[in-house]
């Protein structure tokens, strides 16, 4: 999740959790949507074809709830003091974090760490994605402590990481990657664009289609 601003809430992670990635596939990449991309980004709640792919399907179903940003923030994602993030490479839009999912140390398909949205000309906002969020846990073999790793420089060499590297969809999640703020630890994370056409790829960060601007 690059520059984004992540709450000191991740400072909750309970030390010696143990780590459970559920859902996660070592199959074969999915078929991407097939959307031309003369077609351009997907209106709210309109479906994407998947050529079969059942397991983004059920993402899509999980979260078309989530349209409707209040039913978001019912869910206990947040918006708030989250910018809308963009690059040259294209957009990543505005992160929306659940903060129990974040710490919770379990990757589930159906249940994003956070949702990707941009905003709209009146205001509200658009979900076009979802990112899946793993905090790296390390075992300090001198302590047997195990706990994140906060500093923006790697960790000593004689720490074990003991967090599995997240597999999801066939893809293995980017990182381990430091913080983007002091209170963010290293983490592995991964975009899915399902509703949203990424001419890049389904599972690039950046997006080329989309704008923060309205």
């Amino acid at each position: 999740m690059r520059d984004r601003a992540v709450a000191g809430k991740c400072l909750a992670l309970v030390l010696g959790l143990a780590v459970t990635v559920a859902g996660c596939s070592d199959a074969k990449s999915p078929t991407l949507p097939s959307q031309h991309p003369n077609d351009g980004p997907v209106s709210p709640g309109a479906p994407i074809a998947t050529s079969g792919d059942a397991d983004l399907a059920a993402v899509r179903r999980a979260t078309a709830p989530f349209h409707n940003i209040a039913l978001a923030y019912a869910a206990g994602y947040t918006t708030e003091n989250e910018p809308c993030v963009s690059s040259p490479a294209g957009v990543m839009g505005i992160h929306a974090p659940n903060f129990s999912l974040i710490n919770d140390q379990v990757v589930e398909p159906t249940q994003p760490e956070l949702l990707l949205y941009v905003p709209q000309p009146n205001g509200g906002y658009r979900l076009v994605g979802v990112e899946y969020f793993l905090t790296v846990l390390l075992l300090n073999p001198r302590t047997n402590e195990v706990a994140p790793w906060f500093s923006q420089d790697p960790w000593p060499p004689e720490y074990q990481v003991v967090t599995p590297t997240p597999v999801l969809f066939g893809e293995t999640f980017q990182g381990p990657m430091p913080g983007h703020t002091p209170t963010m630890p290293w983490h592995w994370d991964l975009h899915v664009w399902v509703w949203a056409y990424n001419p890049s790829g389904m599972f690039e960060e950046w997006n080329p289609s989309l704008q923060c601007e309205v």
